[in-house]
């Protein structure tokens, strides 16, 4: 197997401490059994969920966006390529508006608000369903990753009947920064009696760790993932520890994923992240991850605080 990191630490690939995420496709509309096996094994995942036309359009809506910033180069190469452009002047531009664009873009909207999507989710929850408002779609360049966490923390002002949905926009391979989630780990006492009771941004809170190694070394399991495709849907809980392997793409191909989340509509909402203006993690920051690493510590490596124009601020 090619060579897995993870913020910087090579990660221990031998069958003990390493898996392929198993497909549930197969039960995608038994509901009872989904609920048994998220309950089991805290998370789902789906192969050729979706149409991978569908979600491809939504690909090409999204990186035209990143190619006008010069965040890939789609001179030299084909847009759908997401290749590295070093000359990237994202920094000029006003944020608020492009970042904003993003996320509402409409092919974006028809994969997140599918009914492959919906649908699944109205059976999970035998209930009407309501996706959050704010959506996560995520561009993470080549040398990029992300630190370990549980979304509990960030989302839990609501109910705790909120699940993620993980949606590649694009074929992701291991190497090119795949989502991982560690083995049982929403079944670990330890973090479910700490950890898994805070408030993110009441507490500030930086990620639980950055290395892989020491996590299953303290809690146990193997690190799960796959080569995802378009057209695929890994969903998890609240309580499942999860990160994303480094994008060591060696064509310097950009990874874009989406994270999106659902509850039952009757359940109470988390006003962080709903509404027709929501607060995030305050109205100084936007969305935009990587460019550097501060272990999250004020949500630094995910959320960037932008001037009054909208334009990037890393003082």
């Amino acid at each position: 197997m090619t060579t897995l990191t993870s913020n910087g630490i090579e990660l221990d690939t031998s069958p003990e401490k390493f898996g392929e995420l198993r497909d549930s496709i197969d039960i995608v509309h038994d509901a009872a059994a989904c609920r048994e096996r998220m309950a089991v094994e805290g998370y789902l995942y789906f192969k050729g969920l979706m149409p991978r036309e569908k979600v491809l359009e939504a690909r090409r809506e999204i990186l035209l966006k990143f190619a006008t910033v010069g965040e890939i180069d789609g001179i030299n190469h084909d847009i759908m390529d997401a290749i590295y452009h070093e000359n990237t002047f994202i920094d000029k531009v006003n944020l608020r508006a492009f970042t904003e664009s993003v996320r509402t873009g409409l092919a974006y909207k028809d994969v997140v608000l599918s009914d492959e999507v919906i649908g699944y989710w109205e059976r999970f929850f035998e209930d009407d369903v309501h996706p959050y408002d704010f959506r996560w779609p995520r561009f993470v360049r080549p040398g990029e990753g992300c630190g370990f966490h549980y979304d509990g923390p960030y989302m839990n002002r609501g109910t705790d009947k909120v699940y993620t949905s993980w949606i590649p926009l694009g074929d992701v391979k291991k190497e090119e920064g795949a989502l991982i989630v560690l083995e049982n780990s929403h079944k670990v006492d330890a973090l479910l009696s700490s950890y898994a009771k805070r408030d993110a941004d009441k507490e500030k809170i930086s990620w639980l760790s950055t290395d892989p190694i020491k996590l299953q070394d303290n809690f146990g399991g193997r690190w799960l993932s796959t080569d995802f495709e378009a057209g695929d849907m890994l969903c998890f809980t609240m309580h499942t520890l999860h990160g994303a392997l480094d994008n060591n793409s060696p064509t310097k191909r950009c990874r874009l994923t989406s994270d999106t989340r659902y509850q039952p509509a009757n359940e109470p909402i988390d006003s962080r992240w709903n509404g027709a203006n929501p607060e995030a993690h305050g109205y100084d920051k936007v969305f935009l991850p990587g460019l550097g690493k501060w272990n999250n510590k004020e949500f630094q490596d995910e959320w960037k605080k932008v001037d009054a124009l909208g334009r990037l601020d890393m003082g």
